[in-house]
């Protein structure tokens, strides 16, 4: 990949670009491209293809609707009829709506599901809360289960609902008092996956090292640099059209991200294989919401261009 990105380089030329958001356009001029710093940023960037992230996390404050299959029709206890009001229907239908496939969890009395859970080691557990974990508690003669919600500092909300008593609530107590909260016998968290707050990512992805090179006459290749620590990568778009009469020809295409690197090829003959200028732009989304976008002109059929980097708020 280097060897092709060093020769696209001695076709390379200056330019001025625009970094644009919604209500607000900056320009500046393109510093001189560096292709040995963005050749190596793409092979860093696909080495590190590997890293995982945590999934979003959507907490429940409202009770579930009736219609709702995870806690009704396809909720196993429901179908047993032993549903809502239930501690055991409620945690074992949220866990289905927060994975959006069956749990392994117990189908039996509340005071078994850990016990459950270690015998057959479905999931990993401990004594920490997490977001969408499984909170057990074995007091009384059938148990306690609940699912946490957020944590906020030494705080923990729960949702739950109780059986032959309380439908739905959410409920708070403090880290360390789990064992004089509910039931008592506190036993601990089944980690049913690792999660993330959504409402906690509030800056916006990166994008960096935009190369936008001709690909043998027949379209556009464009490359970037994309990254996000918190929520993630979710989509990456290349709205493209020519400055002849206006936007006629406007196409949003979305790109393919591998690892760190999104890409994406533009055809001329989408574009009535005009000779005009073509604005090429990047707009990068998070599983947030946020994005960040960078934009050039570039005019066909051989110029180079490299946006640099750009990180901003949307």
């Amino acid at each position: 990949m280097k060897k092709d990105l060093i020769k696209i380089a001695c076709i390379s030329l200056a330019f001025v670009f625009s970094i644009g958001m919604t209500q607000n356009v900056v320009k500046a001029e393109a510093a001189p491209v560096d292709i040995t710093h963005i050749a190596q940023a793409v092979e860093t960037a696909q080495a590190e293809s590997a890293i995982s992230l945590p999934n979003m996390y959507s907490a429940r404050m409202t009770a579930p609707s009736s219609d709702n299959p995870y806690f009704y029709a396809n909720n196993v206890y429901a179908l047993g009829g032993y549903g809502m009001p239930n501690c055991t229907a409620y945690a074992w239908g949220r866990a289905y709506e927060i994975l959006g496939t069956k749990p392994n969890l117990c189908s039996g009395n509340a005071n078994s599901w850990w016990d459950y859970n270690l015998s057959n080691g479905y999931y990993p557990y401990g004594s920490t809360p997490k977001l969408g974990a499984v909170i057990c508690w074995g007091g009384s003669s059938d148990g306690h289960v609940a699912i946490v919600e957020a944590i906020n500092g030494d705080t923990v909300t729960l949702s739950e609902s109780t059986y032959s008593g309380i439908y739905f609530q959410n409920y708070t107590y403090t880290i360390g008092n789990e064992d004089a909260t509910s039931v008592g016998d506190f036993q601990g968290y089944i980690y049913i996956g690792d999660y993330i707050d959504a409402a906690s990512d509030t800056t916006p992805p990166t994008l960096s090292d935009v190369l936008v090179t001709d690909y043998e006459g027949k379209g556009l290749h464009v490359t970037a640099v994309v990254a996000d620590d918190l929520s993630g990568v979710g989509h990456v778009y290349f709205p493209t059209w020519t400055e002849k009469d206006g936007q006629d020809d406007l196409i949003w295409y979305e790109g393919t991200v591998e690892g760190n690197v999104a890409s994406c090829y533009i055809p001329y003959s989408d574009h009535n294989n005009e000779l005009s200028n073509y604005d090429v732009h990047v707009y990068v989304y998070d599983n947030a919401g946020l994005f960040t976008m960078t934009g050039t002109s570039i005019t066909r059929p051989n110029n180079f261009a490299s946006l640099g980097s750009v990180s901003s708020d949307s």
